[in-house]
């Protein structure tokens, strides 16, 4: 087998192996995320109320 017959031969292997990857990992991708992500999730509470927004002002309060 000449060099550039066996040259030839390891990049349409590499290819292969590479589109393999590629597919695979669009398969997997979905699947292992309902695998690693938990059911139930844990949420921080605040424990101070939040500051309080300013309040409107009505046209009739700024003209009396």
């Amino acid at each position: 087998m000449a060099v550039k017959d066996a040259l030839a031969l390891c990049g349409r292997v590499g290819l292969i192996l590479a589109a393999f990857a590629f597919v695979a990992g669009i398969v997997a991708g979905p699947l292992l995320e309902k695998v690693w992500t938990s059911p139930t999730s844990v949420t921080e509470r605040e424990t101070e109320a939040a500051p309080p927004k300013a309040s409107v002002v009505l046209a009739s309060e700024k003209r009396g």
